[in-house]
């Protein structure tokens, strides 16, 4: 398991990378959970709850998400 500091130092690698890849990076982490536990598909929300010592780490996760949608939309708009 991660220690505080580990898992620190990996946020920090992962602000790193483009918004677009950290996006990725983090539905490609939940899939992976998911079919891993083999959860049935009503479950798989239920694996945000595994991350529930790293409280502060999903929250900026999930803010760095929300800001980078609104900020760079996944499709242009039409004109």
């Amino acid at each position: 398991m991660a220690t505080g500091k580990q898992a620190d130092d990996l946020f920090g690698a992962i602000r790193s990378l483009p918004v677009p890849e950290r996006l990725r990076l983090v539905e490609r982490v939940v899939h992976d959970i998911a079919e891993s536990e083999k959860l049935e598909p009503n479950e798989a929300m239920s694996v945000i709850g595994s991350f529930s010592d790293v409280s502060d780490l999903i929250e900026q996760i999930s803010e760095a998400a929300m800001v980078s949608r609104e900020r760079d939309p996944l499709r242009l708009g039409r004109e």
